[in-house]
């Protein structure tokens, strides 16, 4: 293998494919970086863990093409410390030279036959390939993810529940506390639903590479045991390459969340969204140790917290409302996580009373749903 290329694209590639390498890598070569260099001028980068796998490509000058596994976080680090301007890579003799400047590099690679297999390379794999905006699917993903569980012991909370229909994609996320429901139109989807759980890094690595930069084309593709999502980089048709982000779903049974969104609410709050973020980032500093901020509900909205041997603090806010007066808490942090994933300028909180759970939506906005559980008052 050998090529050329702009320091730059090679440090973009690098950067993004290592981020599949686990600190907990079960095998010594998943520690690799594996890079391929084609006979048409493209060099493509990956890496995985065997159940997140990203890849990524980019045009270079390549003058023999072939393979090799270099170890991902040193080689990372060297590209980053390259001097700007085009570098050269050669593999040969169970080693990879790198050319940058007036400078020779040489890193010893492991064994290419002991990598394994990329999802993308099973060209004989049956899927569905779905049709979805990249750019609402990012959105959506973004509201939900948040709501995710960390707590590795129940696996199936720390993923994001997909809900595949025709013409229509649900996603979930809840950690017990808090439950957050996204809807996105799609074509291509399968004609009998079906349901999958994707794992919260595979989607946030999703999330990022859409968010940064806009996509010129994207795909997505579900087969039996994964799905891959595949982003064409750049100008529509251009040269810059692309990305691709293959993920093995979460085995397991999903709540049925559905049974815990109420309806008939008859008590409606609507507020400025982003008055409310600020109020309860600034009171929320007043309660610590676990401690609630207080929502007195009413035409005014009075949001309080009090930490014993702290301090405390309220602050008022113009709302209007519908129903009768009381006062509910909620964790500052998930409250501040909903209101900011509502898209629209006004928010509406609905809730029953103090203990049941509250939901939190857009106004006018029927896409996306945030339910919060209510921090019972002593």
């Amino acid at each position: 293998m050998k090529f050329r290329c702009e320091r730059d694209d090679l440090l973009e590639a690098v950067q993004f494919a290592t981020r599949a390498i686990s600190n907990r890598a079960t095998l010594p070569v998943l520690s690799g970086l594996r890079i391929e260099a084609g006979d048409t001028g493209e060099v493509r980068l990956a890496a995985t863990d065997l159940e997140l796998t990203i890849e990524a490509s980019f045009k270079a000058g390549v003058d023999e093409p072939g393979r090799a596994i270099v170890p991902g976080r040193l080689f990372g680090e060297m590209a980053r410390n390259l001097g700007a301007g085009q570098v050269s890579l050669m593999a040969g003799d169970g080693e990879v030279e790198i050319g940058s400047g007036r400078g020779q590099f040489r890193v010893k690679s492991l064994a290419t036959d002991d990598y394994p297999a990329l999802p993308l390379e099973d060209a004989g794999a049956d899927g569905v390939s779905v049709e979805v905006d990249a750019g609402a699917l990012a959105t959506a993903l973004s509201q939900v993810v948040r709501a995710a569980s960390t707590d590795e012991s129940r696996q199936v909370l720390t993923g994001v529940v997909w809900e595949l229909e025709a013409d229509k994609l649900t996603m979930a996320a809840t950690d017990s506390y808090r439950l957050a429901v996204a809807e996105v139109p799609i074509a291509g989807g399968p004609k009998e639903a079906r349901k999958v759980i994707l794992p919260s890094r595979a989607i946030q690595e999703l999330v990022r590479v859409l968010q940064n930069a806009p996509a010129a084309g994207f795909s997505t593709i579900v087969r039996d045991n994964l799905i891959s999502f595949l982003i064409q980089s750049g100008e529509e048709g251009g040269s810059s390459g692309g990305s691709a982000i293959s993920s093995r779903f979460i085995e397991g049974e999903f709540p049925n969340y559905r049974q815990l969104l109420p309806e008939g609410y008859k008590n409606k709050l609507t507020v400025d969204k982003d008055d409310l973020i600020e109020v309860v980032r600034r009171v929320g500093l007043l309660a610590q140790n676990n401690l609630p901020v207080k929502l007195q509900l009413g035409n005014e909205l009075e949001i309080s917290a009090h930490t014993p041997d702290v301090g405390e603090g309220q602050e008022l806010l113009d709302a209007e409302y519908e129903g009768d007066a009381f006062v509910i808490a909620f964790n500052p942090q998930f409250l501040f996580d909903g209101a900011s994933a509502i898209q629209t300028d006004k928010l509406v909180i609905s809730a029953g009373d103090g203990l049941k759970p509250a939901i939190l939506k857009g106004d006018n906005d029927t896409r996306f749903t945030y339910l919060l559980m209510p921090v019972r008052l002593s």
